[in-house]
């Protein structure tokens, strides 16, 4: 098709119906702009593409151009167009390339139709203009003046990266979407991969959409509008699915959700413009390989980055000792080979057997995000957790003896393969490039996670060099790692790997799977943590964060009530300044009025807000936001971020640091005595105090076990009682999708197959005490399903208050409870005790959920049973005989593990699929657990 000779220059008289509107698009021939042209033409819109082939192609057009609607000229528009036309309704300008737009304004004044420019989303980064920018800034500022001056029609959309078929790699942006997509196509997917955690690139069909809606749009005459994915996607799950895009296609992917990054006018686009992308992630990507590849179109191979070489040569010369290894083991095989070959095929089977199951297959075993071998590395995981990483990696290197003497058995069989035995030898093959690729992983995975520990010894100061070079050593590492791990969970999914096993191993190859799966994660993570941790401690600048101590025997929604803060500074990869202090001593600097929570002006008889309050809302980045204002208020000073942590985690930490001696208190605290300390110490200063000396201990402290500390600290952020949020949204975005961040979920924005029940219920003590200590609470949910698939809720909530008396810290729980349920959910009745509260509760909305707030009182030593009955709009629905139910229940922070019961009654002519246990009874299925962290449940429900 590049053969395209249709060309208005030969005959500037172009041939217009006169009922059909015409547009001209400047840069028809682009990748965007052909897609552009053939969008318009489905419209039936007549097209005048115009193009200086410099950034486009002709072949793009070849489908436009069957098209009797579609008029091509080429032109650079350094002279007046000799183009005749006796009208035009719309303009599109595309071209990014300089371009003289001198002609298009004529063409603009004389028509007066709808503009629209094309521009870029980078205009909003000052930092990274370049020459590109700065053309398009002229432009836009030239549209403007143009516009304004003669009262014209024009609006301006902001595209970020794009992506789809006919796209070209030479003039595309860094985009980590596109250069996997490039990658790809090259055969280089596992060579190198951006650092960058998400990408917001729109499918080219999505942008198109987007471009006509703003010109075809009413009242949009002077309005920036930008175009980006409103959900970042996880590069992570990008690549993953580039390497097997059929296979999540059939197993319908949904990218991991993370929190909008919104641009300025971003929001102002997706509502005036009632605009949302399609998100289908794997078919968009799957139809653009299948452009590529079908239409054998060479792509060029992406320049690798050269940076990290010698971390990468480290590695390299790591892999040559071991190919050593390899050779040595096969020369003093050899001699052996005559003896080891059996001509009996069923002593071959067995033989065949004994190697891939009794040789390689036993050795497996994953642990910390690491394939290794079972006996040999199981002691070099205990040595890894330690930091002993010198003796880890002398683990693996026996590990890795054994694995190539298991190999040079196989090869000893080589001859055998002619004798009808290929495919057995293959299967042995890549059961033995499992075992490769696990000693890999995990020799990577060591040498990452000590240079990053290291990195954290430099961060404190126990080392005087910059943290930069170990945490590019931890990124080379983790990299090859994860790459590893990657080859090995498409081999375990690979069909032909499968069809072939004997059925001996499927069950075991299956589990293998999904466990490679789940410590691919963790590696991920680790990987990620090495990316963004040179941001975190401001490697380049300066940054301050703010540190909230939660004291959560006194809970409040986001955790526990605020005794203590500290100010943590970095610079230069360094920490610089540490600063712990009551909070009382800043609240009091406030001098200004700010009006409180109607809940505590009310429960709390407090006139005024201060910091030590301000977790009142449930979702931590909002109260952590609030947070950010009193102390700047308060103090003038900003900060970048804000980090909660509550006793429970100071708990866990001293677990692994050991014990402090308090000098002000004369108390020896330990993870065993804190809470009675905590608790039992009437001073204020006690959790500065403790705060003061723990911080002490592990930053200026040196031969801290850092293994074990970020495994404590993982512990707490899983169990929410440490959450973090940072302002920088693109590292906030990694920290939401570890699910760090405390967040309260949202409802999904997509169209799913079934919408989730939710319930999420939200405690505040405000006795001014601290009975939550002395506080049990178990909760009993009965869910009755009717035969209309129709759901109702019975929430039973047990209380017991085990204070001993009415003095502080003891006393009575004053509990300002709210609860979150689906938009359009219907609180009936609320009981606490004998005593009915239904007319006692007030609604409202929030977090796109429907909430109810109510005031309950439990003396000391007094039990009681809070009941409420709900129902909600989620159904049971049936499709082809099948419904699917998902309900999620949210652990609040600060609470500690609460026994959580959950009961589904449901009618006679339904039943439960097979496989799901806990199947108490006829129409009963029931669950036992606690509420350490959020839990999802799923059931399938069949109609026999």
């Amino acid at each position: 098709m590049s053969e395209i000779v249709v060309n208005s220059n030969k005959n500037p008289n172009i041939l217009l119906a006169r009922n059909t509107p015409v547009a001209l698009v400047v840069g028809a021939a682009s990748f965007f702009g052909s897609h552009l042209v053939d969008k318009l033409l489905s419209k039936n819109i007549q097209v005048i593409g115009v193009d200086d082939l410099r950034m486009g192609e002709r072949k793009n057009l070849s489908k436009a151009i069957e098209n009797k609607d579609f008029h091509f000229y080429i032109d650079s528009f350094d002279q007046d167009l000799n183009l005749k036309f006796n009208r035009l309704d719309y303009i599109f300008i595309v071209s990014h390339l300089k371009l003289d737009i001198k002609e298009v304004m004529n063409i603009f004044k004389k028509f007066k139709p709808r503009l629209l420019l094309i521009s870029s989303i980078d205009l909003y980064d000052k930092k990274g203009a370049g020459k590109d920018i700065e053309y398009l800034t002229e432009v836009e500022s030239a549209i403007a003046k143009v516009a304004k001056g003669d009262n014209l029609n024009a609006r301006i959309l902001r595209l970020g990266a794009i992506y789809g078929p006919r796209m070209n790699f030479n003039l595309l942006g860094p985009d980590p979407l596109i250069r996997l997509i490039q990658q790809s196509l090259t055969g280089d997917l596992q060579k190198e991969i951006s650092l960058d955690f998400s990408s917001r690139a729109l499918f080219v069909d999505d942008a198109c959409d987007l471009a006509v809606k703003c010109i075809f749009a009413g009242a949009t005459a002077q309005k920036i509008f930008d175009g980006v994915n409103i959900t970042p996607i996880k590069v992570a799950e990008i690549k993953q699915i580039l390497l097997d895009p059929v296979w999540y296609e059939n197993k319908d992917f949904k990218p991991s959700e993370l929190p909008p990054w919104p641009t300025p006018n971003l929001e102002k686009t997706i509502k005036f413009l009632n605009w949302q992308p399609k998100n289908k992630l794997v078919s968009n990507l799957k139809e653009t390989l299948s452009y590529f590849k079908e239409n054998e179109i060479k792509v060029p191979e992406l320049e690798v980055r050269s940076e990290k070489l010698e971390a990468e040569k480290e590695s390299e010369q790591w892999k040559m000792k071991k190919a050593e290894e390899l050779r040595g083991l096969r020369l003093e095989g050899s001699g052996e080979r005559a003896k080891t070959v059996s001509v009996s095929t069923i002593s071959l089977w067995i033989g065949i057997l004994i190697i891939s199951y009794g040789l390689i297959w036993p050795i497996f075993q994953i642990s910390f995000g690491v394939l290794t071998y079972k006996y040999q590395l199981s002691e070099a995981i205990k040595d890894l957790e330690k930091g002993e990483f010198e003796k880890s990696l002398s683990k693996v290197n026996q590990a890795g003896a054994a694995q190539t003497q298991a190999k040079s058995v196989l090869y000893s069989l080589e001859p055998l393969q002619k004798i009808g035995f290929k495919t057995q030898f293959e299967i042995g093959d890549k059961l033995l490039s499992l075992a490769t690729l696990s000693l890999d992983s995990a020799q990577n995975t060591i040498l990452g996670m000590q240079a990053l520990i290291t990195s954290l010894r430099s961060i404190t100061g126990e080392l005087n060099e910059s943290p930069q070079g170990y945490f590019d050593k931890a990124q080379t590492f983790l990299r090859s790692a994860d790459e590893d791990l990657s080859k090995a969970e498409a081999l375990t999914k690979s069909e032909d790997f499968k069809a072939n096993l004997p059925k001996i191993l499927k069950s075991d190859i299956e589990n293998l799977s999904e466990r490679l799966t789940l410590y691919a994660n963790l590696v991920k993570k680790a990987r990620s943590l090495s990316g963004i941790l040179p941001e975190i401690v401001a490697l380049k600048g300066e940054k301050n964060y703010l540190v909230l101590l939660q004291n959560n025997s006194e809970l409040r929604p986001a955790g526990g009530f605020i005794e203590s803060f500290a100010k943590v500074s970095f610079e230069g990869g360094k920490l610089k300044k540490l600063q712990v202090n009551d909070v009382g001593v800043i609240d009091g600097q406030l001098n200004l009025h700010v009006e409180p929570p109607p809940e505590i002006k009310k429960d709390l008889n407090q006139a005024n807000y201060y910091l030590r309050d301000s977790n009142w809302e449930p979702d931590f980045p909002t109260s952590a936001r609030q947070a950010e204002w009193f102390f700047t208020k308060e103090t003038g000073e900003r900060v970048e971020g804000v980090i909660a942590l509550d006793i429970s985690a100071i708990e866990d930490l001293l677990s692994v640091v050991g014990s402090l001696n308090l000098a002000d208190y004369k108390e020896k605290i330990d993870s065993l005595n804190l809470f009675e300390k905590a608790v039992g110490t009437a001073e204020a200063g006690f959790l500065t105090s403790l705060t003061t000396g723990l911080f002490n201990k592990l930053f200026f402290l040196p031969n801290q076990n850092w293994p074990e500390i970020m495994t404590s600290l993982s512990r707490s952020l899983e169990r929410k009682h440490m959450s973090i949020y940072l302002d920088d949204p693109i590292l906030f975005s990694y920290i939401v999708s570890e699910n760090w961040a405390g967040l309260m979920p949202r409802p999904s924005l997509g169209d799913e197959e079934f919408k989730a029940d939710f319930l999420a219920l939200v405690e505040a003590n405000l006795g001014v005490n601290k009975a939550n200590y002395y506080l049990d609470r178990s909760y009993n949910l009965e869910t009755n399903v009717d035969k209309e698939g129709e759901i109702l809720h019975k929430l039973k909530i047990t209380y017991t208050n085990r204070s001993p008396s009415d003095v502080f810290p003891a006393g009575k729980y004053k509990n300002r409870m709210r609860i979150y349920l689906p938009t359009g959910s219907k609180l009936t009745k609320v009981l606490w005790g004998e005593d009915d509260m239904t007319k006692k509760v007030t609604s409202f909305m929030d977090y796109g959920r429907t909430g109810y707030s109510f005031l309950i009182e439990l003396l000391p030593k007094e039990q009681k049973e809070l009941v409420i009955d709900y129902s909600t709009p989620v159904r049971v629905e049936f499709k082809q005989g099948k419904a699917q139910y998902k309900l999620e229940v949210i652990k609040q922070a600060g609470t500690l593990k609460d026994p959580f019961e959950w009961r589904v009654i449901y009618p006679i002519d339904m039943k439960l699929a097979s496989g799901q246990a806990r199947e108490i009874g006829p129409q009963q299925y029931s669950v036992k657990t606690d509420l350490s962290e959020d839990r999802i449940f799923q059931l399938q429900f069949i109609r026999p």
